[in-house]
């Protein structure tokens, strides 16, 4: 008997279709264990990304920290040196080359102008030995400090208070070219806000117009000066000085009719006044525009003109090695037009100190960079206190 065995060509056994199968399943899981790890690669490239500049963010709010706490450091060795009894531009705080800081060796290290890591800086203090690891870290960090006085401007609750009249106001407006029509109505309406009752002067205005703008009166000193803003007939313009400084401070500029030009002015009210200091200008600091905010014998631009000159030494500039700060407020009487009872008078709104400091410290820490503004007031040496601060 004969047997036959038929087969058809190209068939596939079943061993042969099982591995195929499973080869497919093995790649399959390959690809996706492959976009898994790729994944959580990128995943953990982020996270170390997110980590470092958590660091970084915190580093550099450490080093804006530090910094206000080496101007308060500053400010106390300044007053501390009683060769100086007085501030002035030329001096180290304020940006100066501190030839007038007396025998203080500290001053002589300072250096407030180099932004890096240097001798003398916020970063050379904290790292005075840094060592190699330390010194491959904070070669890129930055930390710049900045100080200004507010006595160097008129503290504008001082100027509408009734003792000092009218007169601030109207000399303000009158330097900065303000419409000598509109003059009254702006003082009213400042003294109006500030004073305590809601009586309302001449040419002033009280609740009763602001009450349907919003707002009412505020009856009290001013805290902030960005109030004026919220005062009757006070324009941008008036506030930051021109059209152009009022955009770049995210105001909006006056609406003119077409074909006007946007009204700007010599000086700005930011410029002349402050809200907080202890009242009195430091005729080493203060500018004449400033100096001219208080009563002064004879003319006040050629006076004021007058003190700058006879402190700014032969180079006629301020903050340089040839300054010859006021010692008292009693030397003004080397002035022309001041007597000694100009002098006595000019005490009551004048001083050669400053109590009350703005310090703007700007760090940088791989990339990350911030700005604190922060408000000292400076009763002595030991006692310099943080009034506010504020991240920019």
């Amino acid at each position: 008997m004969q047997i036959q065995i038929h087969s058809k060509q190209g068939s596939i056994s079943p061993n042969k279709k099982k591995g195929g199968v499973a080869l497919l399943v093995v790649l399959g899981f390959v690809i996706v264990l492959s976009v898994l790890a790729a994944a959580f690669t990128t995943n953990m490239q982020v996270e170390a990304i997110l980590a470092r500049n958590s660091d970084a963010e915190s580093d550099v709010d450490w080093l804006c920290r530090s910094g206000v706490e080496y101007a308060k450091y500053v400010l106390s060795q300044q007053m501390a040196d009683t060769e100086t009894p007085y501030d002035s531009l030329n001096q180290k705080w304020a940006g100066g080359p501190g030839v007038t800081n007396g025998l203080n060796l500290f001053h002589d290290t300072l250096n407030m102008t180099n932004s890096g890591w240097a001798p003398g800086t916020v970063i050379g203090l904290l790292y005075p030995n840094p060592t190699p690891d330390e010194e491959q870290e904070i070669q890129s960090w930055r930390c710049a400090v900045e100080i200004v006085d507010l006595e160097r401007k008129f503290n504008i609750n001082r100027a509408a208070g009734r003792s000092m009249g009218r007169y601030p106001f109207e000399q303000a407006f009158g330097m900065m070219g303000v419409d000598v029509s509109l003059i009254p109505y702006l003082t009213d309406a400042i003294i109006d806000w500030c004073d305590q009752d809601d009586n309302v002067s001449v040419n002033g205005a009280e609740s009763e117009y602001y009450e349907p703008l919003g707002y009412v009166a505020k009856n009290a000193f001013i805290d902030d000066l960005r109030e004026l803003l919220l005062i009757k007939d006070i324009t941008p313009e008036m506030y930051w000085g021109t059209a152009e400084n009022s955009l770049a401070a995210g105001a909006e500029p006056t609406l003119v009719e077409e074909g006007e030009e946007s009204l700007n002015y010599a000086y700005a009210l930011v410029d002349l006044f402050t809200p907080i200091s202890l009242g009195y200008i430091n005729i080493n600091t203060a500018n004449e525009e400033v100096l001219q905010l208080v009563p002064l014998p004879g003319d006040p631009a050629v006076t004021a003109a007058s003190i700058v000159n006879m402190r700014v030494g032969l180079d006629g500039l301020d903050g340089t090695e040839d300054d010859e700060p006021f010692d008292n407020v009693q030397q003004l009487q080397q002035v022309p037009g001041f007597t000694r009872e100009a002098a006595a008078n000019a005490a009551r709104f004048m001083s050669v100190r400053s109590s009350t400091f703005e310090v703007r410290v700007t760090a940088e820490v791989r990339k990350q960079q911030r700005t604190l503004v922060a408000v000292l007031q400076r009763k002595d040496p030991k006692d310099i206190k943080i009034l506010y601060t504020y991240w920019e």
